[in-house]
């Protein structure tokens, strides 16, 4: 439950922060109605999330199908595009194949990478690769470091990524990768 608030209400918090920065200093009506247009929607698709969540507490029999699948990645992309970031995304293999948990989980973990992005490099290219194939499930986010290598913070978010990963019988990796900041997790599907 922990990860999952911190991993969807962390990430709306933090692309609606960067959107009223943005605006404040762009100084331009046009771009500013844009920025509270998104800070609107994802302040409602964080309720939406934080009511999934609190449901699980309810109701501790409710299914977890009700949670984010990788198939719901397009609102995670185009959140974090409409905070500037610049993202190219590919994706291979029978996505519809991965089973339910296994997808929930590849999905937080595309939710964490690209919060940690807006928070710690802000507006910058990023690279997202999901590729589903030979009964694995691989994710793959790279972004330009931001100068230096990030210092430590509380690395609740990073730690998340790799307990969800694990839990799955996988791995994953964050870190620096040739001049590169990169999360890479590797899910078995089968």
């Amino acid at each position: 439950i922990a990860r999952e608030l911190h991993d969807s209400i962390g990430h709306a918090l933090t692309v609606a922060v960067v959107q009223a920065g943005a605006a404040r200093a762009a100084g331009d009506p046009e771009f500013t109605d844009r920025a509270l247009g998104a800070i609107e929607e994802t302040g409602r698709a964080a309720l939406e999330d934080l009511e999934r969540v609190l449901g699980v507490l309810r109701e501790a029999e409710r299914p977890v199908s009700a949670r984010p699948t990788l198939a719901d990645a397009g609102r995670l992309l185009e959140s974090a595009r409409s905070s500037g970031a610049k993202i190219d995304a590919e994706v291979t293999g029978p996505l519809e194949a991965v089973p339910g948990p296994v997808s929930r989980e590849g999905y937080r973990i595309l939710q964490e990478a690209l919060t940690n992005v807006l928070r710690h490099a802000g507006a910058v290219p990023v690279r997202v690769r999901v590729a589903v194939g030979d009964g694995t499930l691989a994710l793959e986010i790279r972004n330009p470091l931001p100068g230096a290598i990030p210092g430590p913070g509380r690395g609740s978010g990073l730690r998340g990524i790799r307990e969800r990963a694990a839990l799955l019988g996988g791995a994953a990796r964050t870190g620096p990768d040739e001049g590169d900041w990169q999360v890479r997790a590797e899910l078995p599907v089968g």
